[in-house]
């Protein structure tokens, strides 16, 4: 039984959106009827199959968070709990709710600000860089200088970069003369590069005034891909994390450390799932639908 076995709750990012409303339940109820007040009709949305919008940053995010959170109140209800928790990107504000750092009502206020900070940039983007060692994009991007960098760690041979357009040009061709492949990603901007200095600047009004709290379920952040437990250094690594890179394989490898048996995919697809198959196989990856039919 999945319920006797060492458990952690993973919160994916903007890599895939919700097809259908999210399960029911108090609270996802609760923050649809938020978002619909701050102008987000995610609800008519998803009923009306609106897909491109959601897609866009501002309504994606919000969505997958809210999405995000049902699936953990589904998880729980059916007695799956988590004895750890993390989140790539904005996936981390679903964790930081779920362990009990912060109200999913302040996260949510965090989210939709964020959502439109982030989808109001312009110019740049991202790519993903496959078959190449993460060391190997590195010092493609230093040797391209401050326009480009690492964004994402996503696994051993699958880095994101994200930049201006012209040194994320620059980068995906090196990367490619050295035997990767590059892939151009369907975002608005360069996130988690430096260049969202400003929204960063912005968004970080919003979340000091946020009250963070101890973690109650162990936490482990991308930003700096350790357990951390301090509600300090939580903030202060939340405060960077949209300019920051994910070290999503540190992640995975701090929950080795701390034995985790099977990781749950709490949230609308499979992305994290495949990863955390990449990274080890020491831990059993699951979607949500998979631990909700019991196939574990």
């Amino acid at each position: 039984m999945i319920m006797k076995r060492k458990i952690a709750f993973l919160f994916p990012g903007q890599g895939t959106v919700p097809s259908s409303p999210p399960p029911g339940g108090d609270r996802s109820g609760r923050l649809l009827e938020l978002t619909e007040r701050a102008g987000i009709p995610i609800s008519s949305m998803l009923r009306a199959g609106d897909h491109d919008r959601l897609v866009k940053t501002e309504y994606a995010q919000p969505a997958i968070f809210i999405d995000s959170l049902s699936k953990d109140e589904a998880l729980r209800s059916r007695g799956i709990v988590p004895q750890a928790v993390a989140g790539h990107s904005l996936g981390e504000y679903a964790a930081l709710v779920s362990s009990a750092v912060i109200s999913a009502e302040d996260a949510l206020r965090v989210v939709i600000t964020r959502g439109r900070l982030m989808g109001h940039v312009s110019g740049g983007g991202m790519a993903a860089i496959l078959k190449l060692p993460q060391e190997k994009v590195a010092e493609i991007c230093h040797g391209i200088g401050e326009g480009v960098n690492a964004a994402n760690i996503n696994g051993p041979t699958q880095v994101v970069i994200s930049g201006d357009e012209e040194s994320l040009q620059k980068a995906m061709n090196a990367c490619q003369d050295a035997g990767g492949r590059a892939i151009r990603l369907d975002v608005s901007g360069p996130f988690h590069s430096p260049l969202l200095a400003p929204a960063q600047a912005e968004l970080a009004i919003f979340i000091e005034d946020t009250e963070f709290r101890t973690p109650k379920t162990l936490f482990v952040s991308s930003v700096s891909g350790r357990m951390e437990e301090g509600t300090h250094e939580i903030k202060a690594l939340l405060l960077t994390q949209i300019t920051a890179c994910v070290q999503w394989v540190s992640v995975i490898e701090s929950l080795v450390l701390l034995k985790i048996e099977v990781a749950i995919e709490v949230g609308p697809g499979k992305v994290l799932t495949n990863l955390g198959k990449r990274i080890t196989d020491r831990i059993e990856f699951v979607t949500f639908e998979e631990a909700i039919d019991g196939a574990i």
